[in-house]
């Protein structure tokens, strides 16, 4: 019978990824068919905070973490405006054109498309992500420039963020507070906000974060209802993502439940989730190729194994390490360490103080296997992202580490109750 109910819930959870993606193929097709003119006009009156900017600009210039990745911004931006693409509506959503002006940086390139309707450009396809997040930039196009966008992007997110905050105190969760707060820091919001992109991974999660924190109870009384829920995550990272840090949409919600329901069965948690999560990014990921080679004349599924490959084709001990430490780096300095270490004894102290541990009723085991795997799961991503990604990208991975981060303080937090009850129990026995 519990088998049973574990095929039900994977294929309720396999069909709902399918569905997802269906619809919100639908609305990227649509969104193909919105007029582009005042798109480009608000683009042009955008060039002078674009030639301000380098291509990869920081608002931190000795902060890796600080860094917007720039090129791909601008392709976003490109495939927005792009008016000289042909093909019909379906065609362009597959292939998501965007200009190229060969002798230009793209950001200098989508500045000179908007403002010359003259102008030839080279069309380049960009197939390998469905990059849904080009329907919310072509709504916000029409009205708004990309400072405006800039600007929306901060205020949503910031609010996003405080209702969390809200939504925590209120579930009485403070214990948490530090960690969570030290995660979002080590993601790094304001650059959150000035990046499309990274928008598209960081309010998922957000949002995801904000439904566990509303309807948390409800979702984890139906049999399998976390892992439907992990799995409609991981197939919207998929579609809206353009594969910046997509794992923090599985990472940083996944410990929100395990704070809600009271740091039990972490490690089934932990394993059962991020299978449901990962098996849904594939699925939705893999149906831009599957959709776009029915759809066309071109074959997106050899394109996409061909770039998989790609990524993976350096299998060297000496390069994996290296990717590794490439990662790392970014945090790897006397501020954010000092911070680290700040926190991790706040979290201690304030753990240790408490008189009563009835809310860590948990077996030890599970706690450090559980927020062990959490802590390991920033390597496991950077490691099945390939080298090609990883390694290249290390400004935008690196961000993984936000989960280790905080799973190292909950289990300093845990830890230190436990002690404390250990301590009572000694001297009241």
């Amino acid at each position: 019978m519990n088998m049973n109910k574990k095929i039900k819930i994977l294929f309720i959870s396999i069909v709902s990824v399918i569905a997802l993606t269906i619809v919100n193929c639908l609305l990227l097709i649509g969104s193909f068919c919105l007029p582009t003119a005042s798109m480009r006009k608000h683009v042009a009156d955008s060039a002078p905070m674009i030639a301000l900017e380098e291509l990869y600009p920081r608002w931190n210039w000795q902060y890796t973490t600080t860094q917007v990745d720039g090129q791909s911004e601008y392709d976003l931006f490109g495939m927005a405006i792009n008016e000289d693409a042909e093909g019909n509506a379906i065609e362009k959503a597959m292939f998501m054109w965007y200009p190229d002006g060969e002798n230009l940086p793209r950001d200098e390139g989508v500045a000179e498309y908007a403002k010359r309707t003259d102008m030839h450009y080279d069309q380049r396809a960009y197939t390998r992500y469905w990059n849904g997040s080009v329907i919310f930039l072509k709504v916000m196009l029409l009205f708004f420039t990309a400072s405006d966008i800039r600007m929306f992007n901060y205020i949503f997110e910031m609010v996003l963020l405080f209702v969390i905050i809200w939504l925590i105190a209120r579930k009485k969760l403070e214990r948490f507070m530090i960690p969570f707060i030290t995660a979002v820091i080590f993601v790094n919001p304001f650059t959150m906000a000035i990046s499309v992109k990274y928008s598209a991974e960081y309010i998922p999660m957000l949002f995801a974060i904000i439904i566990i924190l509303i309807w948390g109870n409800r979702i984890g009384r139906v049999y399998g209802g976390w892992n439907i829920f992990f799995a409609i995550v991981g197939a919207v990272t998929a579609f809206y993502s353009m594969m910046s840090f997509p794992g923090i949409t599985l990472g940083i919600p996944l410990l929100v439940v395990i704070w809600l329901e009271k740091e039990k069965n972490i490690t089934r948690k932990v394993i059962t989730n991020s299978i449901y999560w990962v098996m849904a990014y594939a699925i939705s990921w893999s149906m831009k190729w599957i959709i776009g080679t029915l759809t066309t004349n071109y074959n997106f599924c050899q394109d996409a194994i061909n770039q998989i490959f790609g990524y993976h084709s350096e299998k060297s001990l000496s390069i994996l390490i290296e990717r590794i430490m490439r990662n790392l780096w970014p945090i790897y300095n006397s501020v954010y360490v000092i911070f680290f270490i700040i926190m991790a004894i706040l979290v201690a102290i304030i753990a240790f103080k408490k008189e009563t541990c009835g809310e860590t009723d948990f077996k030890m085991w599970d706690l450090i296997v559980g927020y062990g795997l959490m802590i390991l799961m920033p390597f496991a991503i950077i490691i099945g992202m390939g080298n090609g990604y990883a390694y290249v990208h290390f400004y935008m991975a690196h961000r993984h580490f936000a989960i280790a981060v905080a799973a190292a303080l909950c289990l300093v937090s845990t830890v230190s109750i436990r002690l404390k009850s250990n301590t009572i129990y000694k001297k009241n026995g």
